[in-house]
């Protein structure tokens, strides 16, 4: 047989599907590194979640001993006076109660907002992690392919000789 244009057809399918195989490869390295990207930044949500929470139940305990002073306070002021704890008294320490009372729970639902929020970054971190490492495997198996193919035409080209 003599060299035709199958030949250099075959040869050129060859090299090129070589070079595809190899540029799936490293598509495949990308996709693993943004995979461990995202898997990294999971990992920090899922931190600034937690972190969140305890700085949370810090500031609620804040409000709390503001609360607390806060009515200590008026209640020494009604007895320094020489008053009774009755009627505008009362009034004071009621207020003062329920004031820190709504402090304490507005404090508590930012929280819980804030750490929802965090926790639905980490699921999505994770969602495109699991999306990187299915993309780095389909690139490695196109990268099988690719180099299957450029073998089987390298075969072809030969054949042709």
């Amino acid at each position: 047989m003599a060299i035709g244009q199958n030949t250099f057809t075959d040869a050129g399918q060859s090299v090129s599907d070589i070079f595809a195989g190899f540029g799936d490869l490293d598509k495949a390295k990308g996709a693993e590194f943004e995979q461990q990207s995202y898997e990294e930044a999971s990992v920090l949500a899922s931190q600034e979640a937690q972190f969140t929470s305890t700085s949370t139940a810090i500031k609620q305990a804040q409000s709390d001993r503001n609360t607390f002073m806060s009515i200590g306070k008026t209640t020494a002021a009604v007895s320094n006076a020489g008053l009774e704890q009755s009627g505008s008294a009362l009034d004071i320490l009621r207020e003062s109660a329920q004031q820190g009372a709504t402090t304490k729970a507005v404090l508590g639902a930012q929280g819980q907002i804030t750490e929802a929020g965090y926790q639905e970054q980490a699921q999505s971190y994770s969602n495109m992690a699991n999306a990187a490492g299915v993309a780095a495997k389909a690139d490695n198996l196109a990268a099988v392919g690719s180099f299957v193919a450029g073998g089987i035409s390298a075969v072809a080209g030969m054949a042709t000789l």
